[in-house]
């Protein structure tokens, strides 16, 4: 009797799939943001912050350059002038959240000739980042280092105001700026990708919270990096002093 020959297929045998290899590396990736939130200090740290910041500018500008309508209706209700804001929570009763949540948010006007910013309603699109515990956002207005709120700009064109006024809980229904309960830090993109700001910068350090004088207190004045936005939209990250002063605008 002829003993038969037992071949093994090698696709069979392969030590991993497609799909399990991104299962893994996505289960990689959430293991090492949890890190991050853990060991905020480390320079890790601050790339990661630097990486969901970036993320999330290149996130807002592509919304806008889409021209999308958020509109639940938009049939009844078609939206015009589309613009798209990141927003940066500020917001010293939530010493948690403040400074450090983000939102993406796109908003037009109901009439095409309407460009003020009184005219626009504003939707949230997705959902909330924050940036790992430990990291914030420096604040143009307050902080404890000066060579900090030098390097930390957020002008705007157009005569626009630095900061607005929406909900703290996202909706799908549209709000007008100066009708919610919170106020948010905004960087604001056209519809052709370009930036309505004349040079800002989202910059931010490893801090901590101070109760006694409800601010972010940071230890460390060189420990800062963050991403700069030019008028035409391009965004540069930076992780250094370095690399700050040489992107100082004039």
């Amino acid at each position: 009797m002829k003993r038969r020959k037992i071949y093994s297929n090698p696709r069979k045998t392969a030590a991993f799939t497609l799909i399990e290899l991104l299962t893994v590396l996505a289960i990689i990736g959430l293991m090492a943001s949890v890190v991050l939130g853990i060991r905020p200090n480390n320079p890790a740290g601050m790339e990661g912050a630097r990486a969901i910041v970036t993320g999330m500018l290149r996130g807002t500008q592509a919304k806008a350059a889409q021209s999308q309508n958020p509109d639940i209706n938009p049939e009844k209700n078609p939206l015009y002038n589309i613009r798209a804001r990141l927003l940066v929570l500020k917001d010293v009763a939530n010493p948690e959240q403040h400074l450090r949540r983000m939102r993406i948010i796109i908003g037009g006007t109901r009439l095409p000739e309407s460009t003020q910013p009184s005219d626009y309603f504003w939707y949230s699109v997705g959902s909330d980042t924050t940036l790992p515990s430990g990291i914030h956002m420096v604040s143009p207005d307050e902080t404890n280092i000066e060579k900090l709120t030098r390097r930390s700009h957020i002008t705007n064109r157009n005569g626009l105001p630095n900061t607005m006024r929406l909900n703290l809980e996202p909706s799908n229904v549209g709000q007008s700026d100066g009708t919610g309960d919170r106020e948010w830090y905004f960087y604001e993109f056209n519809d052709d990708g370009t930036s309505n700001m004349n040079f800002a910068s989202f910059t931010f350090a490893s801090g901590n919270w101070e109760p006694g004088s409800n601010r972010i207190v940071f230890p460390n004045e060189d420990n800062i990096a963050g991403v700069w936005i030019t008028p035409n939209g391009s965004i540069v990250p930076f992780l250094d002093v370095s690399e700050i002063d040489k992107q100082q605008p004039e």
